[in-house]
């Protein structure tokens, strides 16, 4: 079937259950960013293989919402079908209520599968079609149709981390989840996102792509704890340390029908925007349980990560630059020696390098490796047969990480492959005091995601240049490669505490042009405190060199020097002993210091 041919299906498969169009996006039971595949239907039905979309198949036409990392990849890979790419928050883009009040007339129905769908969207597209005289009906007429080609639900073997490395028991996390509940006046807490409860239980699978996690519930009261996981995925040995930390096993299905006949009084904190709509109207429906509107406070708990933990990630790290430096070598050397090489080429050469280093397992995420033009597109990944040959002149974007037994990376750096255009030289140098201007950005400790943003938009602004993303995001330990709840956005209220890490990853993109990103992360420390307050600060965990080549450096501020002169310094001294002779005289020379 051709996607036109699969959005006509989608409106006959509405029509056929009294409604008269369907919304999908990328959501799952758990309203996860990364996906299993079972949860995955968008890419089958659009072709659009991004994150972070919305798809409406309205009467009259479709459309799907885009975030700014993927508008050039969503107008490329929806071209030629009927669906409209919309840049989401763009100057004259509709959004998707807007869009839903004007396409549904009165009387029209628009279908939603509830079970894969956050409330607060929920809630806020009825009230779009509403003003409309439209509703919405919570139904699911996606399944069947992609049954036939729909993955399984993920199985793999569950594993439970170690408190060597986790830094404390899931029974001391319990206590601390119970005693927030307690002052947010709640009793109980329904466990849906997979890191929440990866966290809480230090939980591990492979049940997502790059993405350490195992597809299961919790719910959590004052003196009860239940997994619900499908049968024989956990070890006896595991099972039974569980127990012992008061953790009592059922079944995966199990869970709404256990919400549904739960018979003992309580109050139950939920989070519309990380609730999915299914489970909600069970809590809502159910006589015995009150609802209490929210954050989940797992989250905040695990955004800020204990000594054990930032000890580990530490390590990490370090490990990750070895791996870093060794790639970069093999790269300068095939390029040199005039070997062809492809974009797919870099996944496997990374992959080789960061396999010789104890404890890794997987990557993060896949890949972003992008020549030239193509690194305008954020999350570009190249596939064999689709993917640029590497031509020795511009930059080429990398961005990638991986995950270890301490801990989970995150970098982008952007190598020149051959000569340079002035424009390239200057957006690099502009990218680079942007990503230092965070970097040694000292503030108060209060702070948000929102206030520090800025710190990094400031040199790309005094040249009228806008990145469509956020600055910067949590990292998770050994889990995904995105947390929240600390963001470097114009829209994060989280404030800043010492133990957060976040990513510095500012960038340039200009379409069928170039793309250029530095990325490290940085943890949060503090830096003093005086009659002004308490001052916070950020010290960088990434140690792998940002190549110099590229840069003006009459351009930089003296400040901005001397923090990259200092950063190359940390990074030779802290890689150098894990390195032979050759690479530590390769990582002299690239982190040797810049003068004007």
């Amino acid at each position: 079937m051709t996607v036109n041919e699969k959005i006509a299906a989608l409106r006959q498969a509405a029509r056929a259950a009294g409604g008269h169009g369907v919304l999908l996006a990328t959501s799952d039971p758990h309203c996860s960013e990364y996906l299993p595949d079972h949860y995955n239907a968008l890419p089958w039905f659009t072709g659009f293989t991004g994150e972070n979309a919305t798809l409406v198949v309205a009467p009259a036409g479709s459309a799907l919402w885009v975030d700014g990392r993927f508008y050039v990849q969503g107008d490329k890979q929806l071209a030629g079908t009927e669906i409209q790419c919309m840049h989401a928050g763009a100057a004259g883009v509709p959004t998707v209520e807007q869009y839903l009040a004007a396409q549904f007339a009165a009387g029209q129905t628009l279908l939603v599968d509830g079970s894969c769908a956050p409330t607060a969207t929920v809630e806020k597209y009825r009230a779009a079609l509403e003003q409309a005289g439209a509703a919405l009906a919570e139904r699911d007429v996606v399944s069947p149709l992609w049954a036939a080609e729909r993955p399984a639900l993920p199985n793999t073997p569950c594993t439970l981390l170690r408190p060597e490395q986790t830094g404390a028991a899931p029974g001391e996390k319990l206590a601390a989840v119970r005693e927030a509940l307690r002052g947010a006046g709640a009793t109980a807490l329904a466990v849906t996102a997979l890191d929440c409860l990866a966290w809480l239980l230090a939980l591990r699978a492979r049940d997502l792509p790059r993405t350490p996690l195992a597809v299961a519930f919790g719910f959590v009261t004052q003196d009860a704890c239940t997994l619900f996981l499908a049968p024989g995925r956990l070890q006896p040995a595991d099972a039974e340390t569980l127990a012992a930390q008061g953790v009592a096993l059922r079944g995966y299905e199990e869970f709404l029908p256990f919400i549904r006949s739960y018979d003992r009084p309580e109050t139950v904190l939920v989070d519309k925007a990380a609730t999915n709509f299914a489970l909600y109207t069970a809590l809502c429906e159910n006589p015995a349980l009150t609802v209490r509107e929210g954050a989940d406070p797992i989250t905040a708990l695990k955004g800020v990560k204990n000594p054990t933990e930032l000890k580990n990630i530490r390590e990490c790290h370090i490990r990750d630059g070895v791996a870093l430096v060794r790639f970069q070598m093999d790269l300068e050397q095939a390029l040199a020696a005039g070997r062809p090489l492809r974009e797919s080429d870099i996944e496997g050469m990374l992959q080789a390098r960061r396999r010789e280093q104890p404890g890794y397992f997987d990557d993060s995420f896949d890949t972003i490796a992008a020549w030239g033009p193509n690194a305008a597109m954020m999350h570009y990944h190249a596939e064999p047969g689709a993917d640029a040959a590497i031509e020795p002149h511009g930059f080429l974007l990398v961005d990638n990480g991986g995950q270890y037994d301490c801990g989970t990376t995150d970098i982008t750096r952007t190598y020149p492959v051959g000569p340079l255009t002035d424009d390239e030289r200057r957006y690099y140098t502009w990218v680079l005091q942007s990503h230092i201007d965070m970097a040694r950005a000292v503030f108060l400790d209060y702070c948000t995601g929102f206030a520090l943003d800025t710190f990094a938009r400031g040199p790309l602004w005094a040249h009228k240049i806008k990145y469509r993303c956020g600055t910067g995001h949590g990292v998770g330990f050994i889990a995904s490669v995105h947390e929240g709840p600390q963001s470097l956005r114009p829209n994060n209220a989280v404030v800043f505490k010492p133990g957060m890490t976040i990513t510095d990853e500012p960038g340039v993109y200009e379409t069928d042009e170039v793309g250029i990103r530095i990325e490290n992360e940085l943890e949060c420390v503090e830096a003093g405190e005086n009659q002004y307050g308490r001052w916070l600060k950020f010290e960088p965990l990434t140690l792998a060199p940002i190549d110099t080549e590229p840069v003006l450096a009459e351009e930089l501020s003296g400040p901005q020097l001397a923090w990259l002169n200092a950063y190359h310094r940390r990074v030779y001294e802290t890689l150098a002993p894990r390195l032979t002779a050759e690479e530590q005289a390769w990582l002299a020379q690239k982190t040797a210091p810049l003068a004007r």
